[in-house]
């Protein structure tokens, strides 16, 4: 079996849960950036970076929020233990999501480049579900015992 020191299996695991994260935001993020919106040849070029650079702005202060979780030894143990409760987060924000959507909640929006009047996601809905599926990503630790060994408990 190979040794890895706990400092780099846990930079490797927090980069791998950004990237995971990157993913997840990104795509939610070209999804509802389709149903709504569409200029042309430019959305197609520009939407995707807009798109890495909002999902990597809004992952920094989800990441410093879920320190709690990484530094507190009590705190990351019960989340350890607690597992499941990451993919609840992220089944609760896609239900916000898919909610944001409801005919009855949709807002309208002007635009004013075709000056006409156009249906939307509700944004509380929307915003606070793609934000907690971001957390829940960004905080997903898989249930292998080998990964959630620390320096201690190999003792």
């Amino acid at each position: 079996m190979i040794v890895v020191p706990f400092i780099i299996q846990s930079a490797i695991t927090a980069l791998l849960q950004f990237l995971a994260a990157l993913f997840v935001g990104v795509c939610w993020y070209m999804l509802a950036m389709a149903m709504t919106v569409f200029d042309g040849i430019l959305s197609l070029i520009l939407q995707p970076f807009v798109a890495v650079v909002m999902t990597s702005v809004a992952i920094v202060p989800l990441w410093i929020l879920g320190l709690p979780i990484r530094l507190c030894r009590g705190l990351r143990a019960w989340w350890l233990d607690h597992w499941w409760i990451s993919p609840v987060l992220g089944a609760v924000a896609f239900a916000m999501m898919c909610a944001s959507w409801y005919p009855d909640l949709r807002i309208k929006v002007w635009n004013p480049e075709f000056e006409y009047w156009q249906e939307s996601f509700q944004p509380h809905l929307s915003v606070g579900g793609w934000l907690l599926t971001l957390f829940a990503v960004l905080h997903f630790f898989p249930p292998f015992q080998w990964l959630h060994t620390t320096p201690r408990e190999k003792q």
